[in-house]
């Protein structure tokens, strides 16, 4: 299990290597103004999202597998439920934060606008 984790790790910690060959179509944002830096703040909490969600969904695998090699086990059995809880958990905290940024965002620019 130790190995499932450390790559897993590792492999969240390559990933943006992976991603970083694309070519950016804007210049680097520069915190300046609140504008700037509510985007800087967006752009954080989509890396923690969808590092969250590729987690998530690592970790529900993980534990499809572990429900299938139980041969009825019930800790094992308890322990995959557990995975699965926490993976599902994982994924509401991802939204959520998605949705507070996207929700304070508009609330405060909508308000400078004004």
């Amino acid at each position: 299990m130790k190995k499932i984790l450390s790559s897993l790790a590792l492999g969240m910690l390559l990933l943006p290597v992976l991603v970083s060959a694309e070519i950016p179509t804007e210049p680097p944002v520069i915190p300046g103004d609140q504008t700037t830096l509510f985007r800087v703040i967006n752009d954080i909490i989509n890396w923690i999202f969808w590092g969250l969600l590729i987690a998530a969904i690592i970790v529900i695998i993980i534990a499809a597998f572990r429900f299938l090699t139980s041969a009825g086990d019930p800790d094992k059995v308890k322990e995959a439920r557990n995975y699965i809880i926490y993976a599902i958990v994982a994924i509401v905290v991802a939204f959520l934060a998605e949705g507070i940024v996207f929700f304070v965002e508009r609330v405060i620019l909508r308000a400078q606008q004004q």
